[in-house]
């Protein structure tokens, strides 16, 4: 088990450069293994309205937690405070202008497909190689050249960089991105006393599932070790997982087959990511 608090971590630089518009920065919170279908990376993000991204997919899967303020995600359409949004691979999204400054909690990872998701590192070394041959500007890469193709989506262009060949994309089993509304679902007594869940969202095609959990004061939550990746963020209250301290904003990871108990101090929410390995 591995806990970070995010509200007591700095600000850090900008993991998406190469998209346009004011000072956005990232926390970064965990991060899975690079090159491996099952990449991940969960961050906490703070965007300004000025950010901008022109319509585009990815070949991942991405999940955005509003906290605070709204995200566009097309025209007309906002992922609202409190809620969650799925990006399944392969749907297209945007633009992204305008909306209010926004704080998000962002997981990117591996979609069904097995393309994998390509982490900090690999992605920056792109841009810079990138940025020897073109320019970034609008979240769009312009290739400095006269003959063949040359203007791509950022992320796109940074793909084709670091993978080296020509980028396809899984059929979409989902059309569009789907935005989820937590408070509008009721709560749900658990097998222990002063438990509650919110079933958010079952995607089985890629067989991430989305939970929301309480636990009332001086009650107790025991999650058992299974076989998939689960990332928790607090989202209120005070308590503990094991013997480490859980408090608002503070993220859990629990790797396959780890487990711990959860006591509150205070009523304790957090909302629960699951997500299996991509053979599994």
């Amino acid at each position: 088990m591995d806990i970070v608090h995010a509200a007591e971590m700095p600000w850090g630089e900008s993991l998406v450069a190469h998209r346009a518009g004011g000072d956005v920065a990232h926390k970064r919170l965990f991060e899975g293994d690079e090159g491996s279908p099952d990449n991940y990376m969960l961050v906490m993000s703070k965007e300004p309205k000025s950010y901008f991204s022109p319509r585009h997919r990815h070949p991942w899967d991405q999940i955005r937690f509003c906290l605070e303020g709204r995200i566009p995600i097309a025209k007309g359409l906002f992922v609202e405070g409190g809620e969650i949004a799925y990006f399944p691979e392969s749907a297209h999204y945007g633009p992204q202008e305008g909306g209010d400054d926004r704080i998000v909690v962002l997981l990117q990872f591996g979609g069904a497909s097995g393309h994998g998701f390509i982490g900090v590192e690999r992605l920056n070394q792109a841009r810079r190689e990138l940025a020897k041959l073109g320019h970034f500007e609008g979240g769009v890469y312009t290739r400095h050249a006269t003959e063949g193709r040359r203007n791509w989506d950022a992320y796109e262009a940074l793909w084709l960089q670091v993978t080296g060949g020509e980028l396809s994309y899984a059929p979409p089993a989902y059309k569009t991105p789907i935005v989820m509304r937590p408070e509008a679902l009721s709560w749900t007594a658990g097998s222990e006393p002063g438990v509650a869940i919110k079933r958010v969202g079952v995607f089985p095609h890629r067989g991430l599932v989305i939970n929301a959990w309480s636990v009332e004061p001086g009650a107790r939550h025991a999650i058992a070790g299974n076989g998939e990746l689960r990332l928790l963020f607090v989202t209120d209250g005070r308590g503990t997982a094991g013997r480490e301290e859980l408090k608002r904003w503070s993220a859990v990871r629990l790797q396959p087959g780890e487990g711990v108990d959860f006591i509150a101090r205070h009523r304790l929410e957090w909302v629960e990511l699951s997500v299996p390995s991509v053979s599994s």
